[in-house]
Formats: structure tokens, sequence, C-alpha cells
């Protein structure tokens, strides 16, 4: 999973235009290859921003697996892509990523990776917002919340993430927790010298206590209804209404 590393500069938030509505759409890979490009560009785009120009999260082969789910925040007329984020399982440990990434430096980050396959494993990756949800409510947190609830309607118990220093900042909220046993206490350096990347793990339902009371609500709702949810989130630049299709 990966996130703008620093803050963003004053010249990019000048020019962002502001939304008040929002669409979250849930969806397997292959439904929307196009989509697909754009999310991935977009990923690249503000990552690009910060001098990271390379990571395993950037190869184009999951766009044509169906078993990849991609979670997408656009405007009301699809014209702009605003966020986004994949679910990518595996059948081998350097299927995922963030064994692409890393698992050179420990070899227990593939042991730890085929252990959890069996019960069904999902990695949180190419996670990214745009400058104009920022404010609103709806950041990296909504979109790791949305990937936690669509678990059980993938038949998965997993999902394990490489997160950068601002993404590492919802860890308990969400009931997450570091792996310390691998790499130097969880820690790699990585995507560049000096950041370091950090491998996390949530474990459904099993944590499930450990999450914050409206996290859970939240999931709730979604498993209830997964198709056509209306929902308003608030940030310090005003309200946002969200409309969130899961068809997984």
């Amino acid at each position: 999973m990966s996130s703008s590393p620093t803050r963003p500069n004053v010249d990019r938030l000048r020019r962002a235009t502001s939304v008040d509505e929002a669409i979250v759409l849930v969806s397997r890979a292959t439904q929307d290859q196009r989509l697909c490009k754009r999310l991935l560009q977009g990923h690249k785009r503000v990552l690009e921003a910060y001098g990271i120009k390379n990571l395993s999260s950037f190869r184009t082969d999951w766009f044509r697996r169906d078993d990849v789910i991609v979670i997408a925040v656009m405007t009301p007329d699809g014209e702009r892509v605003l966020a986004g984020a994949r679910m990518q399982p595996g059948q081998v440990a350097n299927d995922f990523p963030l064994h692409q990434a890393v698992g050179h430096m420990d070899p227990k980050v593939g042991e730890f990776l085929e252990g959890i396959l069996p019960e069904g494993a999902y990695e949180l990756n190419a996670l990214w917002n745009s400058i104009e949800l920022a404010g609103m409510g709806l950041g990296s947190e909504f979109l790791i919340e949305v990937a936690m609830a669509a678990l059980p309607l993938l038949d998965a118990k997993h999902v394990v993430a490489l997160t950068s220093p601002v993404t590492r900042r919802w860890r308990e909220k969400h009931g997450w927790r570091l792996r310390d046993d691998l790499g130097e206490g969880g820690y790699f350096v990585y995507p560049k010298p000096s950041l370091r990347a950090s491998i996390e793990h949530y474990v459904h339902p099993d944590y499930q206590p450990h999450v914050d009371v409206e996290v859970r609500d939240l999931m709730a709702s979604i498993r209830r209804r997964p198709e056509d949810v209306t929902a308003y989130v608030e940030g310090p630049k005003g309200q946002l209404k969200i409309r969130l299709n899961l068809t997984i």
C-alpha cells in the first residue's frame, strides 16, 4: 500500500478543484480495463510528485485478472478518478507485490504469506488519493474500510499491506497489526533509502473486536447492502456525499 510520504505543496492545493459528491466503485479488474489504466496512472502521478518512480505495484499484468478487486473513487460523471486501491490475491507468495518488493530482504516474508494463503488472503496495495479530496473526509482510511468490509464477501480471512509512514497512522483505529517478526522489527527500507515501509496485517473476524466502533458499524452496513448505498462523510473542508457500489 502506498501513499504520499510528505505533505502536498501549497501550489497543488491551490490548483485543486473541490468536489462535494463522489462515487466509490468496487469491482473486478476485468470489468473495466480502461478504469484499471486510469487508476494506475493516478497512482503513478501522485508518487512521482514525491520522487518515487518505481514500485512493484506499478505492473499492469493485473488488468486481465478476474480475481483482482479494484476500488475507485470517481466524480459523479465518471470523468475524473479521484482515488483508488486494489485488492490482489495470490496462488504463491511471489504473486503479492509486497513480496516482490521486500521478500528478498527477509525469507520469512514468503513463509508468512504462504501460511495465510489457504484461508484466503489479499494484499491491499496501490492506495492513493488526489488533492481534490483533501479535507473532505474521504481519504485512505475510507478505502481501507471498504477493503476490510469486502473480505467476507470474497470468502477471505486475511488482508495485508506494505505501508508508508502516512498510511501507518490508521493501524490502531482499524485493528491492524504490525508484523514485527518480519524485516527489522517489521520495517524495510523501501521504496527509497529515506523511507521505511512496514508489513501490516488484518484478520477477519479475529481482529474485529479491536476495530473502532464507528468503523465496525460502517463495515456492517456495507455488508448488509453492498450495492447502491449513499453515505456522508465530514472533513475540515465540508461534507462529501458518497455513493457506494460493490459489484464483486
